[in-house]
C-alpha cells in the first residue's frame, strides 16, 4: 500500500502524478527528510461557524501545504519569473477535485460531540490561495444537523492515519468562532505519543508502509465547550 500522500492527496487529487520524491526534491531545490515520517507537512486554520440560533453548522477549514509539495502540484512556482495570475487560476481550478477525493478519506478529519462520533459531513470548495512559494486551500464541512454547543463539549482532530503528512495548527492559532453563543472556550491539547511509536516513526523513510493507526497518536485534537 502506498503511503497516505501518494495515494489519496497525489494520486487521487491529480491521478497522473506519480511522485519521486528524491529526485523531485533535488530538482527543484528542496530538500524534504526522506529519512522518517512525516514527509509532507501542512498548517491548519479553522473557523466555526454558528447559525442564528447559536448552533455549529460547518466548520471551514484552510490547509497551508509545505513547499515541497506546493512546488510540485504548481511546478511554475520553481520559475524565475512565474506568472502569478496563472498559478493563482490553476490552483483554483485544482481546488474543487481536491475537495471531491478528499471527501473518499473522510476529509482527514475526526468529530465529537459529547463524546459521541460525529459522521454525515459534507463538503463544499471555499477558495485558493497562493502566498510566495505555498498553495492554501480552503473548504468547508456543513454538518447534517447542527449541533448545540451550550453545555456541551465539541472536539476535532485533522490527521493522516499514516502518518506520512503532519497536520497541525499554524503557530500561535486557535478554531475562530464565528457567531458561537457567549463563554465558550477552545483549547488545543498537544499530542503526547509513546517514545516507542516516535522512534517508529522515525525510522520510517519515503516509501515504507506504516499503519493506518499511526497518524492519531501525533494529532492535536481541538476542544471547544460553551457554557450552558
Amino acid at each position: 500500500m502506498q503511503p497516505l500522500l501518494l495515494r489519496p492527496l497525489l494520486r487521487s487529487f491529480w491521478p497522473a502524478l506519480v511522485i519521486a520524491a528524491a529526485g523531485v526534491g533535488v530538482g527543484l531545490g528542496l530538500s524534504p527528510n526522506a529519512q522518517a515520517h512525516p514527509h509532507e507537512w501542512i498548517d491548519l486554520r479553522v473557523r466555526l461557524i454558528f447559525d442564528d440560533d447559536r448552533r455549529l453548522t460547518a466548520v471551514e477549514q484552510s490547509w497551508m501545504f509545505d513547499p515541497f509539495f506546493s512546488a510540485y502540484v504548481l511546478d511554475e512556482l520553481t520559475d524565475q519569473r512565474p506568472d502569478r495570475a496563472a498559478i493563482a487560476a490553476k490552483a483554483e481550478a485544482l481546488g474543487p477535485e481536491m475537495v471531491g477525493n478528499l471527501a473518499k478519506h473522510g476529509f482527514l478529519n475526526d468529530w465529537h460531540f459529547d463524546g459521541e462520533p460525529v459522521t454525515e459531513l459534507s463538503g463544499s470548495f471555499v477558495g485558493t490561495r497562493v502566498t510566495r512559494d505555498q498553495l492554501e486551500l480552503t473548504f468547508r464541512l456543513d454538518l447534517d444537523q447542527p449541533l448545540e454547543l451550550r453545555g456541551s463539549r465539541f472536539e476535532y482532530s485533522v490527521f493522516d492515519p499514516t502518518y506520512y503528512i503532519e497536520i497541525l495548527h499554524a503557530s500561535r492559532h486557535l478554531p475562530e468562532l464565528r457567531g458561537a453563543p457567549r463563554g465558550c472556550r477552545r483549547e488545543i491539547i498537544e499530542p503526547d505519543p509513546p517514545e516507542n511509536l516516535t522512534a517508529f516513526a522515525a525510522s520510517l523513510d519515503q516509501n515504507a508502509e506504516s499503519d493506518e493507526g499511526l497518524g492519531i497518536h501525533f494529532a492535536e485534537r481541538a476542544v471547544i465547550e460553551c457554557r450552558g
